[in-house]
């Protein structure tokens, strides 16, 4: 009953005339069958993945600045919230002009 009631209320949102009702069941059934395979336990796992999408960024600065967002280093600063469609993470590096 617990699994049926939590994917009750993830599926909520479902009914916002503003989203992809479709897409948001298909995700919603998905991340049920991965909380039953155990998959996402940790609130950990969903930093890593983070840090694993940084890596598809070029090497130097722009991988750099995309783990310090996802870490909070520096001068990160987080805007909106899960709730309100998302969070927008926003670090300002000084870059030297290139000569």
């Amino acid at each position: 009953m617990v699994a049926a009631s939590a994917f009750a209320q993830a599926t909520v949102t479902c009914e916002d005339p503003r989203v992809d009702r479709t897409a948001c069941y298909r995700e919603a059934a998905a991340a049920q069958e991965a909380k039953r395979q155990g998959r996402l336990n940790s609130p950990g796992g969903y930093d890593e993945n983070a840090l694993r999408r940084c890596q598809h960024q070029p090497a130097g600065h722009a991988r750099t600045a995309c783990e310090k967002r996802v870490t909070g280093a520096g001068n990160t600063k987080v805007h909106g919230s899960v709730q309100g469609g998302g969070k927008i993470r926003r670090n300002e590096m000084p870059v030297e002009p290139k000569k």
